[in-house]
């Protein structure tokens, strides 16, 4: 682990000292990061971890020992604790929206690609097969994505030909995110609609995916030309040098929380912290954030309305892939 000190002035007349460190996305490695982290008690809080099963398995040691965590990146409604919060939002609203998006757009019948093994995005296609199944809307199959023998050209044919469904819906883990580009490569010419998660919501969707990616919807947190994200977006590229990404504005917003309830005491500790957070008059301006309000619920979820983006062509893009992402307007969606 690594000690690093930022200013910005200090809180109180104290500077902020952040540890860094890493568990590699593996939840062995997560669980002893956890361990190191609440031997040190200056550390008041963690931000992170990243994805839903390294939280979850280092969860229980930030709850006996009574540390807030504020995860960026995690959204399975599975992680339940009374010292967890996010600043990302949970698979069951990005997953509504997309339900949603899917009805409007009279897409009656859906085959979902998913890995059960993963928390994620098991818990994705659990929440968005209950939102969007109803009289008239069905999902066809379910189809794990890390099955070794999975044959995509075969899956496809049989998509196209036996159960004539209406659209596709990918929600990889990030490990996967190779296979749901192999199964979108697939379809060739003749392509059925492609709905997505958010580990697909990155740049190299746009370098490698190219055509068999055009048109994908997904449901996201933070998107830097939606009208409340702009001003940060452009603040942050003059700062960093470049294009950010959701990530980044969600990892923001935790270190902004923290910091905001560290300053509502005057002898911060882990209990003051925690209790700052869960308190009613816990909230963030959008001036404070990268472009939304915070508050946190009584489940430490973040209220927000997701916002759509697909995978269109134009001005090259990045990586000279001659794609990028878009926001779906409004009147693009049927209602």
């Amino acid at each position: 682990m690594e000690w690093r000190a930022y200013s910005l002035g200090g809180i109180n007349q104290r500077f902020l000292n952040i540890v860094i460190a890493n568990d590699g996305s593996d939840q062995t490695q997560a669980q002893k990061v956890a361990g190191e982290l609440i031997k040190n008690q200056n550390i008041l809080g963690v931000i992170g971890h990243y994805t839903s099963p390294s939280s979850q398995a280092a969860l229980p040691q930030y709850e006996s020992a009574g540390i807030a965590m504020i995860s960026p990146g995690s959204t399975s409604t599975s992680l339940n604790s009374r010292v967890f919060f996010r600043t990302v939002l949970s698979t069951e609203v990005n997953a509504g929206k997309l339900a949603d998006y899917a009805k409007n757009q009279s897409y009656k019948r859906v085959v979902i690609f998913y890995n059960p093994d993963d928390t994620y995005s098991k818990n994705v296609k659990e929440q968005f097969e209950s939102l969007f199944k109803d009289n008239n809307e069905k999902v066809l199959r379910t189809i794990n994505l890390a099955d070794a023998s999975l044959d995509t050209s075969a899956e496809i044919l049989k998509i196209n030909e036996q159960d004539k469904a209406d659209a596709i819906v990918l929600f990889p883990n990030t490990e996967l995110t190779s296979v749901a580009l192999a199964i979108a490569r697939a379809q060739g010419s003749k392509k059925l609609p492609l709905l997505g998660g958010n580990p697909l919501y990155n740049q190299d969707t746009l370098k490698s995916g190219g055509d068999a990616f055009e048109d994908l919807v997904i449901s996201v947190d933070w998107f830097a030309e939606e009208k409340n994200s702009k001003k940060f977006a452009k603040e942050a590229r003059k700062r960093w040098g470049g294009q950010i990404s959701w990530r980044t504005a969600t990892a923001y917003d935790a270190t902004q929380a923290f910091i905001k309830a560290i300053s509502m005491s005057n002898n911060p500790s882990r209990q003051t912290v925690l209790q700052n957070l869960k308190s009613n008059n816990f909230n963030l301006s959008p001036t404070e954030t990268s472009g939304y309000p915070l508050h946190f619920d009584d489940r430490g979820d973040r209220q927000q309305e997701p916002v759509l983006v697909k995978v269109v062509r134009g001005r090259g893009g990045p990586f000279e892939s001659g794609f990028i992402f878009e926001q779906v307007k409004d009147e693009d969606i049927k209602q």
